[in-house]
């Protein structure tokens, strides 16, 4: 009993390291980014934008499920360049959510001193959230984490429960501690409204956009309770934050503060609150280092390796003692330091934020590009496409088909001779019990076909009419089911723009990717005019957006993987607009204000992508791409023949 109670505390533990990440956007999200909204904004308004942050990020993470990394291949096409923005976007957002840790814990550092520590480490007050800048302290506390991964600290279940504690008892002190100190005069839904616009709506719901976990850890792929848990769960935690602090504070009372959690028990004049809630807030923004530092070093690493090769390969060297990539881990203490060091917090949160909001968009724009992106070899392998590099043809009856028709007609003395003569003309090797349907260079080489797979005898022996009409007619049957079994498993097709058949082709592909770029920036136009109040504006951008929708539906779809959460061709379009609309239109919101840092990112990201090792036109791709092959029947006496003509071989064995 002991040691089954030891294994199933070990695995419990191993499960919950997986949690890690989602522990990481709870703690930003309940202690800066809600508070912060609902600060800056309204909290009225922060209870309306809250569903419709949920609702993105989560349909985002709907759609991008499915195994996009699977499907990286030698070339740089739509799919490896839509994962690897994806990474490289992650990477930005690892990096702002560790400066953003490091600044919060610095500014409550700064405000239980007085200011103090800001006059000692020479920081000069920000005009934005009145934190100390530049952060002295912030680089220290990620100096700090970054020398200990680098002296081999790995990341560990302990630390994930930790901050799973720390947040609990954050949010129940808050909640327990604030409630008995609310003022239901500060409730005024009609004010909060009055004041602030649609756009401004839009501007909040963008602002909490990391706290909702946009991808879920992999063990919950196929257990959809647990991950409607983990949408639901943080979206009753913040209303009830955002709830709680607007009762205790007037609206916009607190803003322009960097940690309105602690400053608002100062407003209450709850004095013995502050320093415990100051103490609960330093644990819950650096304990979530210890799971974003490893993130984004094995992120530098993968980009690094061979799958990728975009990052110089000296990164990968890994300490002999500790087997920490120690490279790795300096590069990325070093930039999420500079981060830390010279940008606003007001600042990094909207870059976390419009990092996170971009990484979902181009997660639902892969997602749907998939189900209309053809299957591989698809498009070449078009029945009666003889331009293509693979031509299907079809199987050929044997000869003794049509001799055995010719022969019924022949007198009866010249019946013997005929049959013995074309049988020994077209038999040319040994038999077999089995055929192959190959793929390959046979249609070239001429190669002759068995008239007789089923005789026993020798090879020079005459062959006399033992064969009945019914056996050579059951064995003709036999290879057309076959083939039309194997025609039909593959689905060739070649159909038009916005034909009805059932699979994608290239030009389906282009279509459907170009639609979703116009949809992208359709949503960008929309966005801009709420914010100015344009309504004829509004209602031709909502015109040519339904367009691009009801278009993309009429689109033929591919097979949905296996481990997609949405695999119904009817409602996984519209998950799938749905999030890339809302996205991509919090993200405009956000663009107003960061967009030259979004551009520098993403103009570095493209130039790493453009001279990145990882792809080429190697021997093996050029003569995958080249090479012309067709279907046909062959003995096994040319499968030798046919190995030295051909490289490589896609074969069906079909026994009798």
């Amino acid at each position: 009993m002991i040691h089954i109670a030891i294994t199933w505390s070990s695995l419990m533990m191993k499960g919950i390291e997986n949690y890690g990440g989602v522990g990481t956007h709870w703690a930003l999200g309940s202690i800066v980014l809600v508070v912060l909204a609902a600060s800056e904004y309204s909290g009225a308004g922060t209870l309306v934008a809250l569903p419709v942050t949920a609702i993105a990020v989560s349909f985002a993470v709907l759609c991008g499920s499915g195994n996009a990394e699977k499907q990286i291949n030698r070339h740089k096409g739509v799919v490896n360049t839509l994962t690897f923005f994806e990474i490289w976007l992650n990477v930005l957002q690892h990096l702002a959510a560790a400066a953003t840790c490091a600044r919060v814990a610095s500014a409550t550092m700064d405000y239980m001193s007085d200011q103090r520590s800001r006059e000692w480490l020479f920081g000069l007050e920000s005009h934005s959230l009145g934190e100390p800048w530049p952060d002295v302290l912030g680089i220290g506390i990620i100096a700090i984490v970054t020398a200990l991964f680098m002296l081999g600290l790995e990341k560990s279940h302990y630390f994930c429960i930790l901050l799973f504690l720390s947040i609990a008892i954050s949010f129940l002190f808050f909640i327990v501690v604030g409630g008995y100190h609310t003022d239901i005069s500060f409730w005024n839904w009609k004010e909060d409204f009055g004041k602030r616009s649609w756009g401004c709506l839009l501007t909040t719901s963008a602002m909490c956009s990391y706290g909702f976990t946009n991808s879920f850890p992999s063990a919950l792929q196929a257990k959809k309770i647990k991950m409607f848990a983990l949408v639901i769960i943080p979206l009753c935690c913040y209303s009830l934050i955002a709830t709680i602090f607007t009762l205790m504070s007037h609206y916009r009372e607190v803003a322009g503060i960097a940690i309105p959690l602690v400053r608002v028990f100062e407003v209450r004049d709850v004095d013995w609150a502050r320093p415990v809630m100051a103490a609960l807030t330093i644990c819950v923004v650096c304990l979530p280092l210890t799971e974003i530092m490893p993130s984004l070093y094995n992120l530098l690493v993968k980009l690094a390796g061979r799958d990728w090769k975009v990052l110089a390969s000296p990164i990968l060297y890994r300490n002999a003692f500790t087997g920490a990539p120690v490279l790795a881990i300096f590069t990325a203490g070093s930039l999420a330091s500079i981060l830390a060091f010279a940008c606003p917090l007001a600042y990094l949160v909207r870059m976390l934020n419009a990092a996170a909001l971009f990484k979902c968009a181009l997660k639902a724009i892969c997602g749907l590009y998939l189900r209309y992106k053809p299957d591989v070899g698809a498009e070449e392998m078009s029945f009666g496409n003889t331009q293509g590099p693979v031509r299907y043809s079809k199987l050929q009856q044997p000869e003794t088909t049509k001799i055995s028709k010719f022969y019924d007609m022949l007198p009866s003395y010249l019946k013997k001779a005929k049959v013995t003569m074309t049988t020994s003309d077209v038999r040319n090797g040994p038999s077999d019990d089995k055929e192959y349907l190959l793929l390959d260079h046979y249609s070239k080489a001429n190669v002759d076909l068995m008239a007789d797979p089923e005789s026993d005898s020798d090879a020079n022996e005459p062959v006399t009419s033992n064969c009945s009409d019914g056996e050579d007619s059951d064995s003709a049957t036999d290879i057309d089911a076959a083939v039309q079994e194997y025609r039909d498993s593959i689905q060739l097709a070649n159909v038009n723009i916005l034909s009805t058949n059932k699979s994608p082709t290239v030009t389906t592909g282009r279509v459907v990717i170009c639609l979703i770029f116009i949809l992208c920036i359709l949503s960008a136009l929309l966005t801009v005019g709420i914010t100015y109040n344009q309504f004829s504006m509004n209602v031709v951008v909502a015109f040519c957006i339904a367009t691009c929708l009801l278009t993309i539906c009429t689109m033929p779809q591919s097979a949905p993987d296996p481990e997609s959460l949405v695999k119904s061709p009817l409602v996984f379009p519209f998950v799938a607009f749905i999030a890339i609309i809302l996205n991509a239109m919090l993200l405009t919101t956000l663009l107003f204000e960061i967009w030259h840092a979004i551009l520098l990112w993403t103009c570095a990201g493209l130039l790493f992508y453009v001279k990145c090792g990882c792809c080429g036109c190697t021997d093996h791709q050029i003569h995958h791409y080249h090479t012309k092959t067709e279907c046909s029947i062959a003995s096994t006496a040319n499968a030798h023949y046919a190995q030295q003509k051909i490289y490589d071989m896609d074969s069906i064995l079909i026994p009798r």
